[in-house]
């Protein structure tokens, strides 16, 4: 593979990746909460703190299809010396035995159902024999709470079940109901925008011309959004400003956040900024000493928030990710970074352009025999491709120029495993 030279540039009027990180999430605040049956609230993230309305289960219930005794009635029972109780009822679930058992008694009980006043304890059905005259054969002992579960051992009223900030996995959710919750406030998911900018972009399915290509980073971005759940409009842009402020004031009124791709570089050519500063937006910054991705742009238009992302392939990716997607998922209450980050071991030595930036390189990651990771280089000279192909990012973070073979760094995955990113936040 040639090898790559950077310009190096300290980039002393350029934004600190770390600055322009708080900068975002200082003006990007979300599009407020929303109420939700609970059967609805999968995967979304709770606003609100909730405490159990009522105990589950709200009384003693047997565990098992049997009889239902005074264990005492049959410390002694066994195979070989069996202990004889006579009926005196039944209790299924949602229709309990009403009366109190008295010794030498037993009644016949389902699972789930209510344990008798007077009884400790229930022998499995297996161990029983009903026989004739309204007895029943008890062969097994069964101690003081043999096959009950108590009252609220599950979750007792008034504890805490949901926390806010939390994501709300299938499990929770059914635990939230058991325990008399029907409704969450949770945060509402903010609605999405791209504008890919450029004579040369069409959207895909549309006819390519010669010297066009497909609008591949739209693509790429929307996708990505997908997966966290974040709806999205796009449309393509012409090169020139009126175009641009079409799409850009169509889109406005339905979107909590805007992306645009390409013409972010401010040249003649590029009309991404020069059309946003007419339109009357505040630019918080232009340039960050982050590469790839340095181009971006960030600021808000009448309170939405809007990205200004480059149009080359690694540098519109990584600002997208490192930057814009982030945000995007703080709008919708999540927390932390989107993708997953393990620590994994350097299989070579890797080389930034400058100690003042922070460098993104795309990755190779393993997974060891004893369930270590190490990581390398991934190398391939298209773009797309290794856009495509890679496993994950190493971080070369600002302070450094290099990281030395053998280190053990934080690599961020971008394999499928990067979904269960959405977990980190979650309660254990």
């Amino acid at each position: 593979m040639k090898n790559k030279h950077y310009e190096i540039d300290e980039g002393g009027s350029y934004t600190g990746y770390s600055e322009a990180l708080d900068i975002i999430r200082a003006s990007c605040s979300g599009p407020g909460f929303e109420e939700l049956p609970v059967n609805l609230c999968s995967g979304r993230i709770s606003a609100e703190d909730l405490n159990a309305l009522v105990s589950y289960p709200s009384t003693d219930v047997s565990l098992k299809d049997g009889f239902a005794v005074r264990s005492a009635d049959v410390a002694d029972a066994r195979r070989d010396s069996p202990v004889s109780l006579a009926v005196a009822g039944s209790s299924f679930a949602g229709k309990k035995y009403t009366g109190t058992v008295r010794s030498g008694c037993a009644v016949s009980i389902c699972s789930g159902s209510e344990i008798p006043e007077g009884t400790d304890a229930v022998v499995a059905g297996e161990f029983c024999n009903e026989v004739p005259g309204g007895k029943v054969v008890i062969n097994a002992d069964a101690g003081p709470g043999r096959n009950i579960m108590p009252a609220g051992i599950e979750v007792m009223a008034g504890a805490p079940v949901i926390s806010s900030g939390e994501i709300l996995l299938p499990g929770r959710l059914g635990l939230a109901a058991a325990a008399g919750i029907d409704r969450v406030k949770v945060f509402r998911r903010p609605r999405a925008a791209i504008v890919s900018i450029g004579d040369e972009v069409v959207k895909p399915g549309l006819k390519l011309n010669a010297g066009q290509l497909y609008a591949s980073n739209m693509v790429t971005m929307e996708a990505w959004l997908s997966s966290f759940s974040i709806s999205c409009a796009t449309s393509v842009a012409a090169d020139n400003e009126a175009d641009i402020a079409k799409e850009l004031n169509r889109h406005l009124p339905e979107a909590d956040v805007i992306l645009t791709s390409g013409g972010a570089w401010g040249s003649e050519r590029d009309l991404a900024l020069g059309v946003m500063n007419n339109l009357g937006w505040k630019q918080l910054f232009h340039y960050v000493r982050m590469g790839p991705g340095k181009g971006v742009a960030f600021g808000l238009w009448k309170d939405v928030p809007v990205f200004c992302l480059p149009g080359g392939p690694s540098s519109n990716g990584m600002a997208f990710l490192q930057l814009a997607l982030p945000a995007i998922l703080l709008m919708a209450g999540h927390k932390g970074h989107p993708l997953r980050t393990i620590q994994a071991m350097l299989a070579e030595d890797v080389k930034g352009r400058h100690r003042a930036w922070t460098e993104f390189k795309d990755a190779s990651v393993s997974c060891e025999s004893d369930g270590s990771y190490s990581v390398s280089l991934y190398r391939n000279d298209s773009r797309l491709q290794s856009i495509a192909g890679a496993g994950g990012l190493i971080c070369i973070p600002e302070g450094r120029d290099s990281l030395k073979k053998g280190e053990v760094v934080p690599v961020q995955l971008l394999t499928p495993e990067v979904f269960t990113s959405r977990l980190n936040n979650s309660r254990p």
